[in-house]
């Protein structure tokens, strides 16, 4: 009995001996790989979180962009930081996950205006919006047009009921506008130019986002 039972305890030692090397050898292959998937998806969550966070800019710059008829200079712009856009917490919504305490970066550009807000991506540097940065571009000719439209219906409401009662026009928007009955809300347009409203045929016109008359997105009635 004694030797029988000193026999299986060897042999099973031998064998926890062997298991133990497969175990530690499977281990390192199972490392070897969860590791870069790890990295994988924790770089899906962070980009996610980025995307995220440039629709957030990306509705409240239009929303401020149809109030005032243009973009704020920064991101941190006193009237659109926490005003338009919700600061988060310690100010995170303007944070780039991938650039550790850094804000996202913010470029205009004018005639017609757009603004393009981008994080540097995974590898935390700023390529101008190429490479593996993830950016986004809002174009201010949206907001400003819904803007436009709205103050031309209003214009042309006041324009017919003013005809209608015998008023003539003098082709000078800022005294016809007083003539119509309109405040200086009414002035201009959603990009912030005056109105046209010629005399003879009663056109009203706006300049469009590049702000000059008489090119292809003029907006008219």
């Amino acid at each position: 009995m004694t030797s029988r039972r000193r026999g299986r305890t060897e042999d099973a030692e031998g064998f926890t001996l062997i298991e133990l090397i497969v175990v530690m050898a499977v281990l390192g292959i199972l490392l070897g790989t969860a590791t870069p998937l790890f990295v994988k998806l924790h770089d899906h969550r962070k980009s996610g979180e980025v995307r995220a966070e440039l629709a957030e800019i990306t509705q409240a710059l239009d929303a401020y962009y149809y109030d005032k008829g243009s973009f704020p200079p920064s991101l941190q712009a006193a009237g659109f930081f926490a005003v338009y856009l919700q600061p988060g917490v310690q100010g995170t919504a303007i944070k780039d996950s991938w650039s550790g305490q850094g804000s996202y970066l913010y470029t205009l550009s004018s005639s017609p205006d757009q603004a393009q807000v981008w994080s540097r991506g995974p590898d935390g540097k700023d390529d101008s919006s190429g490479a593996d940065d993830i950016a986004v571009v809002v174009h201010g000719s949206p907001p400003g047009n819904r803007k436009t439209r709205e103050r031309m219906r209003v214009i042309v409401e006041q324009l017919a009921n003013f005809l209608e009662s015998g008023g003539s026009l003098t082709g000078t928007w800022s005294l016809d506008r007083v003539n119509l009955g309109l405040g200086t809300a009414y002035e201009r347009d959603g990009f912030g130019t005056s109105f046209r409203l010629d005399a003879a045929t009663f056109e009203l016109r706006s300049a469009g986002a590049d702000r000059n008359f008489f090119t292809a997105d003029d907006l008219g009635t």
